[in-house]
């Protein structure tokens, strides 16, 4: 079981020389925080500073270059992700116009889900219930839990309970963080079955792809997969053991906004519909609601309850309880307060109080 005890956040930003800022938010998936920004501000940053910030295919293939033969590790990619963000959020600055419209918009509303139902200290069935039935009660008409942290038969109930608490129309999701192996996860897919779930979420191992398939065809429940890939090719890897239902991204992991255009290219070439993880701050979760605007084979956005950073700050973007949330009309992403002198005050707060 994958177990947080914090969750880190990474800011870049992408400056030109008369001032303008782009910002992109990335949650380290491969490494720590540390790690990420060693390679933004060490590797990075001297090897594109001076190049036309809108040109992002350029400055992504220089990128490339750190990594020998083209093989472009995930660590590197998750970096890779947070200047592509930023490019693309410059990009929309300084035309003045919102991402969405930048990338073509489809869809002025996106479907939205409630993401939740973690394990806690203390926290049991009636809790749990409590939590999930409030995520219906303001709007909502389908919610997401863990599964995996526990003996099946307790995963089991606690399914049950979710079910009971939403009703038999909300749309139930699990997600088992890649906790088992196939055969477990064949046997929990086999006990959940009754509760109409609408997919099962990272059942095994992430680098398990032919495992992923298996439970898409054979478990009877749609496969959602992988919020952790960190490029298109890895997807086609997922996708040709026929290894998701759902294709699920991250623009934070996936390479940024321009590669999640490829994979969801790739994902409408087989049929298929995404669906983008957005469990960080408020400023990629503007900017996944921006991203998934502009696809036709959206399926939904993860509206995290426990992970949206930051958003007390510019609390419209999180105003419009469920189901459907529109992108910020303001120009970009549309997070402006979040500026460079803005976070490292707030780091330097935060230090502070750990000093106490």
């Amino acid at each position: 079981m994958t177990t947080f005890a914090a969750k880190d956040t990474v800011y870049v930003f992408v400056e030109t020389e008369s001032g303008e800022c782009g910002v992109g938010e990335v949650w380290p998936a491969y490494g720590s925080a540390d790690s990420i920004a060693f390679i933004i501000n060490n590797d990075i940053a001297p090897l594109v500073s001076g190049e036309d910030s809108a040109d992002i295919n350029t400055i992504r293939n220089k990128v490339y270059t750190l990594s020998p033969l083209g093989g472009v590790a995930n660590l590197l990619m998750n970096a890779i992700s947070g200047l592509d963000i930023a490019l693309w959020d410059l990009k929309g600055k300084l035309s003045g116009s919102p991402l969405c419209q930048l990338l073509g918009t489809h869809a002025k509303s996106v479907y939205t889900y409630a993401s939740g139902g973690l394990y806690g200290k203390n926290k049991g069935l009636p809790e749990l219930a409590a939590e999930t039935s409030s995520y219906t009660d303001e709007g909502f008409d389908a919610v997401k839990i863990k599964i995996g942290g526990m003996p099946i038969a307790d995963d089991v109930e606690r399914v049950a309970t979710v079910r009971e608490a939403i009703g038999s129309d909300a749309r139930l999701m699990v997600d088992a963080v890649h906790a088992y192996t196939v055969e477990e996860a064949l046997e929990v897919a086999e006990k959940i079955k009754p509760f109409d779930i609408y997919w099962f979420e990272s059942p095994v191992a992430l680098d398990d792809m032919k495992g992923h398939g298996i439970l898409n065809t054979q478990s009877g429940i749609p496969v959602c997969a992988n919020e952790s890939l960190s490029n298109i090719h890895q997807f086609e890897h997922l996708l040709s053991h026929n290894g998701a239902t759902f294709v699920h991204f991250d623009l934070s992991t996936c390479g940024g906004i321009s590669e999640a255009i490829k994979i969801a290219a790739l994902a409408e070439s087989e049929g298929l519909n995404c669906t983008i993880h957005a469990a960080s701050g408020v400023n990629l979760y503007s900017a996944s609601l921006h991203f998934a605007s502009s696809i036709s084979n959206l399926d939904s956005v993860e509206r995290h309850f426990i992970h949206h950073w930051l958003s007390e700050y510019q609390p419209e973007i999180l105003r419009s309880q469920g189901p459907y949330a529109s992108p910020s009309s303001k120009s970009g992403i549309g997070t402006p307060f979040i500026t460079r002198p803005f976070i490292e005050k707030l780091a330097r707060d935060e230090r502070a109080k750990a000093a106490l």
